[in-house]
């Protein structure tokens, strides 16, 4: 929507400020034709509000040909032929209101000046285009703005992330869990339960640490959930079976740290925990064209699920829009057997 509809106010000022050039039209047209005042204001005020209606227009052609993202060809050549039509149909509606005018005996006739059709073409189109200018300074100064609060959201879901990934490594039914399975181990398997701490210790650290960073290559971030879910392994034992397929070109995608590890816990947390056999958790990685497609696939018992909050797919839309706008997707898929989760983000060079 054009922003001067969002707020009454916005409108009647846009239409204040062309009547005033309307008035300003008329006081140059008295110059030109010697019109009475009456005469060139009942020409110029209504031209000038014509003017203004038209000049909305020109918000969306800046939107079509966005500055900075379009080739300086394809801008100029919008713009040009935008303010040639828009011109020439406001010169031609001013001829017609002169006639208009003539024909209600509010004009002398044959007061119109030699050229006032060009004249109008003229100060139409150079009207228009800085109405243009005007718009794409608008859109400048409101991605600038948008960019800023983007990166503001971004901190503080990271801040938010940070938080939640610390609350799930000290949660109890996942630290607990996994001192117990240790615990299991140590008489058993002395030797898998050291290599159970060290796995747990290497989680904990490399969470905390990727909760400081900005954004890490994807391959770092499908690491740690491999960490993770080696960790629930030790618990879970064959019902708990992992998957995972990163290929070459998406390993160094830059991604928001701990974007994954809220899917992954919802996976083995409603998925693994509450089916009866178990099952695959896959976390599988392609790339199509410019973008990552990230798919997260667990098993799923309708009849044994537990029903969770939603925050974990919430957090992670929420850093995705913080991150890259609309520019990335999160689509959940419940099937009949199999809950899938797919995030899709735009390749970018990182930084």
């Amino acid at each position: 929507m054009h922003p001067v509809f969002e707020a009454p106010r916005r409108l009647r000022w846009h239409f204040v400020s062309w009547a005033v050039a309307g008035v300003v039209l008329g006081l140059i047209v008295r110059g030109m034709s010697h019109a009475g005042w009456l005469a060139a204001t009942a020409f110029g005020l209504p031209m000038g509000l014509l003017a203004g209606s038209m000049a909305l227009s020109a918000w969306y052609v800046s939107r079509a040909a966005p500055a900075g993202r379009t080739s300086a060809g394809r801008v100029a050549a919008t713009v040009l032929v935008a303010a040639l039509v828009v011109a020439a149909i406001w010169a031609a509606a001013g001829q017609l209101w002169w006639q208009a005018l003539e024909a209600f005996g509010l004009m002398a006739r044959g007061a119109r000046p030699p050229g006032f059709y060009e004249l109008l073409l003229l100060v139409g189109g150079l009207t228009y285009l800085v109405s243009v200018m005007g718009h794409f300074v608008w859109h400048a100064f409101e991605d600038s703005a948008a960019s800023r609060r983007r990166a503001f959201e971004s901190q503080i879901a990271h801040r938010d992330a940070e938080l939640r990934a610390l609350r799930a490594q000290v949660d109890p039914h996942f630290l607990f869990n996994s001192l117990n399975a240790i615990s299991g181990l140590i008489g058993a398997d002395p030797a898998q339960a050291r290599l159970t701490c060290q796995r747990l210790a290497d989680f904990l650290r490399e969470s905390l640490a990727q909760g400081r960073a900005t954004s890490i290559p994807l391959a770092r971030e499908v690491a740690l959930v491999e960490q993770y879910l080696q960790v629930e392994q030790v618990r879970f034992g064959a019902r708990l079976q992992v998957r995972v397929a990163v290929p070459d070109d998406c390993r160094d995608v830059p991604v928001p740290p701990l974007l994954l590890q809220p899917l992954v816990e919802n996976a083995v947390r409603h998925g693994v925990a509450t089916t009866l056999d178990g099952g695959l958790i896959e976390i599988e990685v392609r790339r199509a064209g410019a973008r990552a497609v990230i798919v997260v696939s667990n098993p799923r018992d309708p009849d044994r699920e537990r029903r969770g909050t939603g925050f974990g797919l919430e957090i992670v839309g929420r850093r995705l829009d913080a991150a890259f706008g609309g520019r990335a997707a999160l689509f959940v898929d419940p099937g009949a057997g199999t809950f899938r989760v797919t995030v899709t983000v735009p390749i970018e060079e990182s930084a």
